[in-house]
């Protein structure tokens, strides 16, 4: 929805003569505004008045206010400013489009009439300027004519003679008051052409019931700042207020209420009278019984932006006030607000969905509403993304982009807008941020900038009283929780803005900001020892970190108010780029996380008390231990010390008594089980997969019956024994464990090699307060598991059968794999996994499947792959991704004979599939294709079905040795892969192709036509691989090697270069396969070196069919056509770069290279 692009900027535009009333009336003018709440007033304090022409602002300004008020003092036609001023207010004021108000300040409106005295346009500056501009008198003797008649017309309009009012307080309350009433007076609106309102009056209408007369209803509309909570009031005071027998919109009640709760009162029923209220309340429960007498009838009362209980209280303390019938509509930010006030009628404003959103942005950044070219199509695309949905964001970015006409600017303004908050979006959440208080401003600037995207239940235990405070930011609409996956999110616009808080309170000084997140500033911090008692947070992305750098041992634990301390990294990157120069290697007493990724030191510091650490993230580390003995560790939730490869023992984790999760994944070293954790009644997670060091031993999973408290049903739970355990572990609600996994459930039973259980993600009781509980459902054990997988690493044919007798235990399963286990045969229960989304039964021993799996509806992805054995499918019509990989004895997808329903499937995966009876028929079953794989199949032509998939974007064709040609291809394939193809003679591809890979199709000659076609495609993206020794013609920049020039081809014209295309030869050993799938390649433009780069990352393997057959050189072309623009005047020194990127450690010895490149630049046609 869009709050519709204002036409008047300003509330009041103060026009006058500096030198004689700044510090006057028009002082005492604008300080009247503001206490009425009229906070936009333009009056112009700093521009000095030299020259003949008033300033763009002024004009802007001037045209962008709905009331011009002109303060006529002695020396005002003095000024030529101020009168071009009053010539403009002037003819808008005739125009109908601004109400000029005059103010005769010691003055006589007669002799501002006929311009005499200090008033004549002689005497005071126009004979002087003609004279300075005798070449433009008659310019000249035109603009002092129009000043006469804007002096004369400004004598003519209503306004206030000082010398007429008992005295100058009084004359400035008359005006400011008139000027009020008529400014929320709420003039009709045309609001119909405001994107989204149909959607919020669905929702909003069976709120009001407007025709139900006998109930008082109170509906309360809240959301943050900006979404559009005050436009919705609005469209529902001009479509609904006239039905009642009266109505009263007051809009900033917040701002109003500054002026005293009375004022408020006064306000409502001066509006619900139609006329000044005379009486004033000295105290706010004098105007209770005032106000209640006034909206005894059916009122329809809008009270918009309210952000205090005493407010609300004051003009509606009681719903026993209002008459039968009437509606009351609150807008807020503060869902706690109109939770405390009993409101239950609410109505959330969600942000605009992608469509409507560029929607908003083109009305306000394009005439009609359209992008002039697919450049601004893409940038209103970008910048509609930035905004995330906020209307208020859209229409700012939109008006702000309006005034920039070239592209570059744009993409600057873009890029800005990017980095630095708008005022707009400052000012929202500056008023948001004022509302709180300093622990809740504490926890918003944490989560800004540290914790955002995180889950509440993390943020909970890592703020102090953090359940308080995520609950209080997310009832005034500063974060929301995701009711899916639990977590936090804040718009990007608010950590934006609240980023910048945190720069501005510091005053743009690092070392004095309260959380550092850049990583140039963090460094110089750290580096300088320049940390201050102010420092409570770091977040240090190590990925954007060009070098690595050293700090001093002691430099954390001297900013001593450290309280979190993130360091991370891509966890490919376990190097670390943050070290410690030897020192006292301590860190600071406060700190209650600790996350550093490739940690670099053995163990945490000696003698390093960590008694307030909720969390220790130190994955990659060189750590072979944590500390030695039993340290207080009662705040301590989660310990991650994944794939630190040096540790080979647990620490005492016994009193650790509140630790929720445990994860130790990939910590190969790892000799001996943790000892202490049978003991830790709060641990819901561990995490032991891939610890190489464990796998010999032996652990058991069984399980017991408990009733639970509220014996509302009997729950089962896993319980967990591991060698040398004290204690078994019961209520595990999330583990992942390898080993010799010996499973003894009385539906699940069988030796394994993984385990993993997970359950949904829980949401905190204590966050739950204020928010409806129906959107959190409860979470147990063992019932609740969201999923469950057991497997073995490898299929073995003849392996022991795994016995799968029922899955009744685990009703809430939406994802179950059971892999590589043998399993002779699927329970019929199966069909009562009613949540079920994913399955993955890959490496079984079953013949089929239950037929009661069609009724499985939420079921959409499939994985049977390797089950050999398996030969017929149920009906799977609401599945969308079905792989089938190597199921050799597979000889039908759907039954023939059967009158077939719709299918839903868009991924089919049937490599390796020979024994599939009449595939083309098989296939036109599936109309919504969009990936075939039908790759090491015997056909030699392909399905002639295939033509018919209106649908299918890839076909995969690879190894089909029998393949001899590929044609009639639908028109909307964009990706074709036929590597390996040895018999394949011809293909017809069409237009449409963008990726085309041919790789190791000898039997096909370089085809000029084919290369010819594919270069003559349009103007986007395309990749082609075949054989070939020779490069085309086409390429008129040839050379050895990996770089050649890209230069202008020779022409008398200067046409719109749009791209160029590129032609690498490749080499390989004849050993080698070559194979380019999909994100095989990449290209990245450098500006500054005049260098374009292409880099081909293919897929290279080992061919066990020729890896005898000599060492011969396989011969490949890469024609790559790549859209971008390139100014003719840089051509001359711009030139390409080819790369060829294996993996290092596949290959002792590259096994292939690139010989030569050429390229040709593209014109427009």
């Amino acid at each position: 929805m869009e709050l519709p692009r204002p036409v008047r900027q300003y509330d009041v535009f103060l026009s006058f003569r500096g030198e004689d009333t700044r510090k006057g009336i028009v002082s005492h003018l604008h300080g009247a505004f503001r206490r009425k709440g009229i906070e936009k007033i333009f009056k112009d304090d700093k521009t000095l008045e030299i020259g003949d022409s008033i300033s763009e602002e002024i004009k802007e300004a001037i045209h962008n206010s709905k009331f011009a008020v002109v303060v006529i003092s002695k020396n005002y036609v003095s000024s030529t400013w101020c009168l071009e001023e009053l010539r403009m207010i002037m003819e808008l004021h005739n125009e109908n489009l601004l109400t000029a108000v005059p103010v005769f300040y010691n003055v006589v409106p007669s002799d501002v009439r006929h311009q005499k005295g200090t008033f004549s346009l002689e005497r005071y500056g126009c004979s002087r300027i003609m004279l300075l501009f005798s070449s433009k008198k008659r310019t000249m003797a035109a603009k002092v004519q129009k000043w006469r008649e804007a002096l004369t017309a400004v004598a003519d309009a209503s306004g206030k003679d000082l010398s007429k009012c008992e005295d100058e307080a009084t004359m400035v309350a008359d005006i400011v008051g008139k000027i009020s009433d008529q400014l929320f007076s709420m003039e009709p609106l045309d609001l119909s052409h405001i994107v989204g309102m149909n959607v919020h009056m669905e929702q909003l209408s069976p709120l009001l019931s407007v025709e139900s007369e006998k109930e008082v209803r109170v509906i309360g509309i809240w959301g943050m700042g900006g979404i559009g909570k005050t436009t919705i009031a609005k469209y529902l005071y001009e479509e609904y207020s006239r039905q009642f027998d009266s109505s009263c919109f007051i809009e900033n009640v917040r701002i109003l209420a500054q002026n005293g709760l009375p004022y408020l009162q006064e306000k409502l029923i001066s509006i619900l009278q139609g006329q000044k209220q005379e009486t004033s309340f000295w105290c706010v429960e004098k105007g209770y019984n005032s106000v209640k007498s006034n909206l005894k009838g059916k009122v329809f009362v809008v009270l918009d932006d309210v952000d205090n209980l005493d407010q609300l209280q004051a003009v509606a303390k009681t719903i026993d006030w209002f008459g039968a019938g009437s509606r009351i509509i609150i807008t807020t930010r503060d869902f706690g607000l109109l939770y405390s006030f009993g409101v239950r009628l609410l109505y959330h404003v969600s942000f605009l969905d992608s469509n409507d959103a560029i929607q908003v942005f083109k009305q306000a950044a394009f005439e009609r509403g359209q992008a002039p070219s697919e450049v601004y199509e893409q940038f209103s695309i970008r910048a509609s993304r930035l905004a995330q949905g906020l209307p208020s964001a859209l229409d700012a970015f939109g008006t702000y982009l309006r005034r920039i006409t070239w592209i570059e600017g744009w993409e600057d303004a873009l890029r800005i807008l990017e980095t630095i908050p708008h005022q707009s979006i400052i000012d929202i959440v500056d008023t948001s941020y004022k509302g709180l208080d300093d622990k809740e401003k504490s926890a918003f600037l944490h989560v800004a900038c540290l914790f955002n995207r995180d889950s509440l239940q993390r943020v909970n235990d890592l703020l102090v009283d953090g359940a308080l405070r995520t609950n209080a930011l997310e009832a005034k609409s500063l974060i929301e929780i995701s009711p899916a996956d639990g977590c936090i999110t804040m718009h990007l616009l608010i950590e934006q803005a609240a980023r910048n808080i945190v720069l501005r309170e510091s005053g743009f000084l690092p070392w004095r900001q309260r959380i550092l997140w850049e990583t140039d500033p963090i460094i110089s911090v750290l580096q300088n020892n320049t940390g201050t008692t102010t420092t409570e947070g770091v977040s240090l992305n190590m990925c954007k970190m060009l070098h690595t750098s050293s700090i001093k041992g002691n430099v954390l634990k001297d900013i001593n108010s450290l309280t979190f301390f993130k360091a991370f990294t891509d966890l490919n990157d376990i190097e670390s780029k943050l070290k410690f120069i030897p020192g006292t290697d301590m860190l600071p007493s406060k700190l209650r996380l600790l996350h550093w990724d490739a940690y670099p030191m053995k163990s945490l510091p000696p003698g390093y008390s960590p008694h307030c650490l909720v969390e220790i993230i130190l994955r990659h580390s060189k750590l072979e231990r944590l500390w030695d003995g039993t340290l207080e560790l009662g705040q301590l939730r989660i310990l991650d010390v994944t794939g630190s490869k040096n540790l080979t023992k647990t620490p005492d984790l016994s009193r650790a008594t509140r630790l929720k999760e445990l994860i130790m994944k990939g910590c190969t070293g790892l000799e001996q089980p943790p000892e202490s954790i049978g003991g830790l009644s709060c641990l819901r997670k561990l995490d032991l997969s891939h610890c190489n060091g464990l796998r010999n031993l032996v652990i058991y999973i069984s399980e017991k019956s408990v009733l639970p408290e509220s014996g509302l049903r009997r729950r089962r739970q896993v319980i967990m024994k591991l060698p040398g355990a004290v204690k078994k572990r019961t209520s595990l609600s999330n583990l992942s464990i390898e080993g010799k996994i010996q499973i003894k459930w009385w539906h699940l039973r069988g030796n394994a090699e993984h385990l993993s259980l997970i359950s949904e993600q829980h949401i905190p009781e204590e966050s739950m307060v204020m928010m409806p509980k129906e959107r959190f459902p409860f979470i147990s054990s063992f019932y609740d598991f969201k999923s469950l997988s057991i497997k073995r690493f490898s299929y073995i044919e003849d392996g022991a059968s795994f016995e799968c007798i029922s899955f009744s235990g685990f009703p809430c399963l939406a994802e179950l794999k059971l892999i590589n286990l043998n399993i002779q045969k699927i329970p019929e229960d199966i069909c009562r996994l009613r949540s079920l989304e994913k399955l993955d039964l890959s490496g079984n021993d079953f013949t089929n499947l239950p037929s009661s799996m069609k009724n499985l509806s939420k079921l959409k992805y499939i994985s049977l792959s390797n089950c050999s054995t398996l030969e017929a499918l149920p009906e799977l019509t609401e599945v969308q991704t079905l792989k089938l990989s190597n199921c050799s004895n597979l000889t039908s997808l759907v039954e023939l004979s059967q009158d077939v329903g719709s299918y839903s499937l868009q991924e089919l995966e049937l490599d390796n599939c020979k024994n599939v009876q009449s595939f083309s028929n098989q296939l036109s079953h599936f109309t919504k294709l969009t990936y075939l794989n039908l790759s090491g199949n015997d056909f030699e032509a392909i399905p002639a079905s295939i033509r018919e998939l209106p649908s299918l974007v890839t076909l995969s064709l690879n190894n089909c040795k029998k393949l001899k040609s590929v044609e009639e291809l639908p028109q909307s394939l964009k990706h074709l892969y036929a590597h390996g193809c040895c018999s394949l003679v011809t293909v017809s591809p069409n237009h449409s192709i963008k990726h085309l890979d041919l790789s190791h199709c000898f039997s096909l000659q370089q085809d000029e036509q084919l290369i010819s076609r594919f270069l003559n495609g349009d103007n986007v993206l395309r990749f082609l691989c075949l054989p070939g020794t020779k490069m085309p013609r086409y390429f008129d920049n040839q050379s050895h090697g990996i770089r050649t020039k890209i230069s202008q081809p020779q022409t008398r014209l200067t046409p719109m270069f749009v791209g160029f295309a590129a032609c690498i030869m490749v080499s390989c050993e004849r050993s080698f396969y070559l194979q380019f799938p999909t994100f095989s390649y990449d290209w990245k433009r450098d500006d500054d070196n005049d260098v374009i780069r292409i880099n081909l990352k293919p897929n290279l393997y080992l061919s066990r069919e020729i890896e005898e057959g000599g060492s011969d050189t396989r011969h490949h072309m890469v024609i790559i056509h790549v859209p971008c623009s390139i100014n003719a005047d840089k051509m001359e020194e711009l030139r390409l770069e080819s790369h060829l990127q294996l993996r290092e450690e596949q290959f002792q010895f590259p096994p292939g290279e690139i010989s030569a490149c050429g390229t040709r630049i593209v014109a427009e046609e």
